[in-house]
């Protein structure tokens, strides 16, 4: 019985290193994902804000907690509600366009950079122009 255990033993330690690898490259990720000096957004599928990293909380000028779990749309501004939601909807892989987001009585001129990732929910660049 001792062998079986020790192997055990052995396969648990082994499991742990790859756990505590991942953990450090998913860390790694975060980090540069909220470091960068791009403004990025994640969404799911329907557009609903699901991370947003601190460049964009920059250009959108609302906190982070206020922005997760609210539809992308709404910061867009009236106007151009309906056209962001046909380019949403419409979105295959990859896509570009400008529209303005309105945060309180500011309106911001962005180029949006939005790409699909896998199944899971789209990435979104976001960058001032005006």
């Amino acid at each position: 019985m001792a062998p079986e255990l020790e192997d055990l033993k052995a396969m648990w330690f082994d499991l742990k290193a790859q756990v505590d690898e991942l953990a450090g490259e998913r860390q790694q990720y975060i980090d540069f994902f909220e470091q960068s000096p791009e403004a990025y957004i994640v969404t799911d599928n329907a557009g609903t804000i699901e991370e947003v990293n601190g460049a964009a909380v920059d250009i959108l000028q609302r906190r982070r907690r206020f922005l997760r779990g609210k539809p992308f749309a709404v910061l867009v501004a009236l106007d151009q509600r309906r056209e962001f939601r046909e380019r949403l909807n419409g979105l295959a892989g990859a896509g570009s366009w400008r529209t303005i987001l309105e945060a309180w009585e500011m309106r911001t001129e962005v180029a949006l950079t939005a790409r699909r990732i896998g199944t899971r929910g789209i990435c979104w660049r976001l960058q001032a122009t005006s």
